[in-house]
């Protein structure tokens, strides 16, 4: 028996320690694999940045190199005299010895720059070809058709391809044949009408800068003209052809945009990666030492641990060779039937346990309250929704809200908000059941608790319940609460029409103020729009600006209007946002110390337009902090002399309209102050120039005039200071758009 218990504990052993080793392995050499492949791609992506940055310079080198040579030709021919003794007609004095001078400069040339090979001048004047050694007409000179064919293409480059040159020694006679690269540079520089200067450089120059700089057992090289022939290269000459080819990888080419020349370069595999070859074996033995490392902890871990195991499984057979007959009956069945019948004794109690959750009635009324409130599918077969329809009567929905939630908020910290709404939804149930009604109430925003009545009597009980809610939390609370009823729900469909019509109630809040009960049909048919006309905002606005002490009573006629419209929260908002549009654009043209203190107000306003929930509220609100602004920019005004006297010379002009000689000189010369100062000050201050405001002023009592008494239109033109009636006429017309006798015809029917 203890050997079978032995082979037992054995067993679990076993499958312990086997259920880590293969995890470990596979998580060990995806590491590895994943670690390698990393290195090499590391390793290849920075040697073809270090190529790439090594064959720019390169090339950048060799464009420098022959770049001073271009330079050296360019400063002999604007400072060594001999150069303009050759080219210049004017400027030779002896043919043979300004020769032998020029031949003299083209050998020391050549002896500094050891990148020329040779160098000749080509005069156009009589075709004379000058080198270090002979002065030789252009027929009989060897790299004629050279020139000729460089006169008449006239090549955009500078620099030539690489091409094949033949020149025969003077003293030798031998004639010798190789490749050069040609700079040719214009005599002038820019028209190049006197001649042309040959530069012949020799490759092999090239290929020694190139052997320089780069080494053949890392890079591969080959620098080709436009042709793509090639000028130097660097080979590894230890691999064949066919091997060079096979291990070039990161290929990169650059173009001189100097010389059009071309740089191509490629990494040689077997260079660069053999590196990393030698780092993965490193790498592969270092992965089969920790591999054996830490199977062997694991071995030694996993014997450690499985000694709690061991000893609890000793404990549970013998358990189980004491409950055995207990619980099945028999000692002949094995260890999994008791096992088998542990577990059908654990899944029992679950569903016991899952069928007292599923019937716990709250949960499920809240479940069901939400979903007729926001009108999802509710099964009509539930045993609580009959319960709830056909019980208990017809349904309502209220919704409490809470009144300067954003002061609430303020107030009280998360857990004091939770443990007041807490207060309120059980305060509602106690309620209801005083009038035998029940509740299903849910907190669906953190200001609004949403809760279904259900009741066979009248919803007057609705009304009284809810009306001794919100008297309950005024008395005992700190702040207080809005309750919007909506209308009778028949069926279980009308419960969501039911709630939306309670949340319609709330909104009227905005009108009817805080701490009420709010019915559905207490709200009206139909919204009513508020339109203003922007003509009365822009008054409005002009009267705030011009300082015009009727300024507040036009603001509380303005705000009165909009307080009698039965409109909505947003409209109201929208009326006012207009008319602060329109004000601030009209203190747009004021000075910039107005401006400020208009700007400082305008701030509050807007940060007004939501922190207030009753209309009463926000109107009061606009007009104190309107008048508070209008007083302290008329008070600025006061402080300051020239804005007096702009009030001075207004009330002038309110009171001696009737002048027909009252212009702006004459104004001047009354209140003693220069003309152009006073039309620019004048509207700065007033928001329109003395001639504008002497129109207006004038029309203004003129249209009085015509809506007030029957005197003829000639009468009415003197006595607002026009002399001339079509003067009158004219302007009236264009201010108004009527004629004077239309506007009074108008102003009767009106």
């Amino acid at each position: 028996m203890q050997g079978k218990e032995e082979r037992i504990r054995k067993k679990w052993y076993y499958q312990l320690l086997l259920s880590y080793l293969p995890v470990f392995f596979i998580a060990t050499s995806i590491i590895v694999i994943i670690s390698f492949v990393g290195v090499r791609l590391t390793i290849g992506n920075e040697a073809k940045r270090v190529n790439e940055v090594a064959t720019t310079q390169m090339l950048k080198n060799i464009d420098d190199a022959l770049r001073s040579i271009d330079h050296l030709i360019l400063k002999e021919i604007l400072n060594n005299v001999a150069f303009d003794k050759f080219f210049d007609l004017s400027k030779e004095t002896d043919k043979y010895l300004d020769s032998l001078e020029m031949s003299d400069r083209i050998r020391n040339i050549i002896h500094a720059t050891p990148l020329i090979d040779s160098l000749y001048l080509y005069r156009f004047r009589d075709q004379i070809v000058l080198t270090r050694d002979e002065r030789i007409a252009i027929e009989q000179f060897q790299d004629k058709d050279f020139l000729a064919k460089l006169l008449q293409n006239q090549q955009q480059s500078k620099w030539s391809d690489l091409r094949e040159v033949t020149e025969t020694n003077v003293v030798t006679n031998e004639t010798i044949s190789r490749k050069v690269l040609t700079l040719t540079s214009k005599v002038p520089t820019i028209s190049g009408e006197l001649g042309l200067i040959v530069v012949n450089v020799r490759p092999y120059a090239i290929q020694s800068m190139i052997d320089q700089m780069a080494n053949s057992s890392y890079s591969l090289l080959d620098f080709v003209d436009k042709n793509n022939t090639t000028i130097a290269s660097v080979r590894d000459a230890a691999l064949p052809q066919e091997d060079r080819l096979a291990n070039q990888t990161h290929s990169f080419t650059i173009r001189s945009s100097y010389t059009g020349w071309s740089l191509h370069s490629s990494i040689n595999n077997s260079e660069v990666y053999g590196f990393s070859s030698a780092i993965y074996y490193g790498y592969f033995a270092f992965w089969i030492a920790a591999i054996a490392a830490g199977a062997y902890w694991i071995y030694l871990i996993t014997r450690r641990n499985y000694k709690p195991v061991e000893a609890l499984m000793g404990r549970l057979e013998k358990y189980k060779s004491e409950k055995s007959l207990q619980l099945l009956g028999s000692d002949k069945r094995g260890e999994f039937d008791y096992i088998e019948h542990a577990l059908d004794h654990l899944i029992d109690r679950f569903d016991y346990q899952q069928r007292h959750v599923e019937e716990h009635v709250k949960l499920r009324q809240r479940k069901l309250l939400l979903d007729l409130l926001e009108g999802n599918f509710v099964d009509r077969n539930d045993e609580i929704v009959k319960n709830m329809l056909e019980e208990q009567g017809q349904a309502c929905v209220i919704v409490v809200e809470i009144d300067a939630y954003e002061h609430f908020v303020e107030l009280y910290n998360k857990h004091d908000q939770y443990l007041l709404r807490f207060v309120v939804e059980n305060v509602c149930y106690e309620v209801s059941q005083e009038h035998g009604i029940q509740v299903w109430a849910e907190w669906v925003e953190g200001h609004q608790l949403a809760v279904l009545f259900q009741s066979r009597e009248s919803a007057s009980q609705v009304e009284a319940t809810s009306r001794k809610l919100s008297q309950w939390v005024q008395d005992n609370l700190d702040f207080t609460v809005t309750i919007g009823i909506g209308s009778p729900a028949k069926s279980m469909g009308e419960v969501s029409g039911s709630y939306e019509r309670a949340l319609a109630a709330i909104k009227m809040k905005f009108k009817f103020g805080r701490n009420r009960v709010i019915r559905f049909n207490d709200l009206p048919e139909t919204e009513e729009e508020l339109i203003v006309q922007p003509k009365v905002l822009k008054m409005i606005a002009q009267s705030f600006r011009q300082g015009d002490t009727e300024w507040p009573r036009k603001l509380l006629d303005f705000v009165n209007q909009t307080t009698e419209a039965h409109a909505a929260k947003e409209n109201v908002q929208h009326i006012l946002q207009l008319l602060l549009f329109s004000m601030d654009r009209e203190m747009s043209e004021v000075s910039s110390e107005l401006r400020a203190i208009w700007k400082k107000r305008l701030l509050r306003l807007n940060e007004g337009l939501d922190t207030h929930e009753t209309e009463i509220e926000l109107s009061q609100f606009y007009c104190s902090e309107l008048n508070e602004a209008y007083e302290d920019i008329k008070q600025h005004k006061d402080e300051k002399s020239h804005t007096a006297l702009m009030h001075r010379i207004k009330e002038h002009i309110d009171k001696e309209y009737i002048d027909p000689d009252l212009t702006l000189a004459r104004l001047g010369e009354v209140f003693q102050i220069n003309s152009s100062y006073l039309s620019r000050t004048f509207k700065e201050e007033i928001g329109m120039n003395v001639t504008d405001y002497i129109v207006v002023s004038r029309m203004e009592k003129a249209k009085q005039l015509l809506k007030d008494t029957q005197e003829a239109v000639q009468d009415i033109s003197v006595q607002v200071g026009y002399t001339y009636t079509m003067s009158f006429i004219r302007v009236f017309k264009k201010t108004t758009g009527l004629t004077p006798g239309e506007y009074r015809r108008l102003s009767a029917e009106a």
